[in-house]
């Protein structure tokens, strides 16, 4: 009989930025109603939270994972190594790519999608023999504000302890490929009077990728779930050693 699941993760938070103190618009399917106005000096909080999956994690080996879709190389700004590709940072290894923006204050956004990363950071830290063979990718959907300055504070919040990158593209014209790519649709927030709102309506998606740049597996909030990423990239290594 396999074991329920159950998880316990820190919620790495960003606090809206809203230009004037605004509040947030109101959108079904969006951003909540009302945000606290916050300053680029109350960038982070922390605020412990629980998830218990409604699913059993299966055995890693006991099932395939087809392929999904095929990605391509894209033109990245990594914090620490400066321009560089998704494929020179995936180095022909499984990745773990979370979409995400330091503005967003939606508690199953991605505040949550990182810290699904951050555990998974910690555990294949502590498995080298997995950790060897996988990276995780932290991209922003936001270059105008996440500039690769502002993703290098995001990386010393974190800590990284096995190859973690955090990323942005240089501008629209680099990230609308790279999101049609990897099918991520990002749609800005505005004000009945057409201003934008600072905030994005979005899925949160979290992609798998094989050795061949090979999308297996896309996480949502339901599925979205350290143990089950390890699990997806468990099986993918043993289907690899056959």
């Amino acid at each position: 009989m396999r074991r329920r699941i159950v998880g316990s993760v820190v919620a790495i938070a960003c606090a809206a930025w809203l230009p004037g103190g605004a509040s947030r618009p109101s959108q079904a399917g969006g951003a909540a109603s009302a945000a606290r106005p916050a300053t680029i000096g109350e960038a982070y909080t922390y605020a412990p939270g629980a998830f218990t999956p409604e699913y059993q994690v299966p055995e890693p080996g006991s099932y395939s994972l087809p392929v999904i879709q095929r990605i391509h190389d894209h033109p990245l700004i990594d914090a620490i190594r400066g321009e560089t590709t998704l494929f020179s940072l995936k180095a022909g290894r499984m990745a773990v790519v979370a979409f995400v923006y330091m503005s967003c204050a939606e508690a199953t956004g991605c505040p949550f999608s990182l810290s699904v990363l951050h555990r998974l950071d910690a555990v294949l830290a502590a498995d080298p023999s997995l950790g060897s063979r996988v990276t995780l990718l932290t991209i922003s959907f936001d270059p105008g504000r996440d500039t690769p300055r502002r993703m290098a504070d995001l990386r010393r919040l974190h800590d990284p302890k096995s190859d973690w990158s955090f990323t942005t593209p240089s501008g629209e014209a680099a990230l609308t490929p790279l999101l049609a790519d990897f099918d991520q649709s990002a749609a800005k927030l505005r004000y009945p009077d057409g201003r934008w709102s600072g905030l994005f309506r979005h899925v949160l998606k979290v992609f798998l990728l094989d050795e061949r740049n090979e999308v297996r597996n896309v996480y949502s909030v339901g599925f979205l779930h350290p143990e089950l990423v390890l699990a997806d990239l468990r099986t993918l290594t043993l289907a690899a050693n056959r």
